[in-house]
């Protein structure tokens, strides 16, 4: 069962809807502090934040099903969301992870037709949902904010183009060792260490691999001497030999 993010959550449902903040920030102040909403004015922020609730989701829960009417869009708070489309013979691929301080949900906005995926919380997670009504008047009138969320969209489609180049071009372990790469640059720490971000399966269907073809890169990866497998941990020990593996 999805949430009820924008005013109809379901009596007894153990998803919880939270109308208060969960930190002392005030949601104006909250919301300024987010790439999109950044520049607009107090009245401005107050006028979006009468829109949006915080949304508390264990993990599993559903944000929304493929084929939802689309209600708004969603901030990560905390936490981290997997976004995955479902084809007719009920196979599923993980098309995006959200992480923390990333948004999804806002280009269906536009059209107001259904989500055309599921979202769908990979830990304990908190959301800012932010409905529709709230943000459509203000991009008529704030021309800003409107290029802001066009830039918003054509950074996620640099990304999805990315990924489809990844899939065309690049051999399995040319895209295991992208993702880690990825993740030292962004994340890793000053010894090489890299938490992956989710679990084997749902980084292997991130990268449309088979589970047991992720793993077996990783160990091969391991063998060769270029990086160390310790649970969700990996420290890579060779970062400019990896990188040659790409060329």
């Amino acid at each position: 069962m999805p949430i009820a993010a924008f005013g109809d959550h379901a009596p007894g449902s153990s998803h919880t809807v939270r109308d208060r903040e969960p930190t002392a920030m005030p949601l104006p102040g909250l919301l300024s502090r987010l790439q999109l909403f950044r520049g607009l004015t107090p009245d401005q922020l107050r006028a979006v934040a009468a829109g949006c609730r915080f949304v508390a989701l264990d993990r599993g829960e559903i944000v929304f099903h493929q084929g939802d009417p689309v209600r708004g869009f969603f901030f990560v708070l905390r936490g981290q969301v997997q976004i995955t489309v479902s084809t007719p013979d009920g196979a599923r691929k993980v098309m995006e992870i959200i992480r923390e301080g990333e948004g999804f949900g806002e280009a269906v906005v536009f059209e107001g037709i259904d989500y055309p995926v599921t979202a769908t919380a990979l830990a304990r997670t908190e959301l800012l949902a932010v409905s529709s009504a709230a943000v459509l008047g203000l991009l008529d009138r704030d021309p800003g904010f409107a290029r802001r969320m066009l830039a918003n969209m054509a950074g996620r489609l640099r990304g999805l183009v990315q990924d489809v180049k990844s899939y065309s071009l690049r051999s399995s372990a040319q895209r295991v060792v992208g993702l880690l790469l990825s993740e030292a640059e962004a994340y890793g720490t000053p010894r090489g260490e890299v938490r992956l971000p989710a679990r084997k399966q749902v980084l292997a269907s991130r990268l449309n691999l088979a589970p047991e073809t992720f793993s077996r890169v990783l160990h091969d990866l391991s063998a060769d001497g270029l990086i160390s497998v310790d649970g969700h941990r990996i420290t890579l020990h060779d970062v400019p030999r990896l990188a040659a593996r790409l060329e």
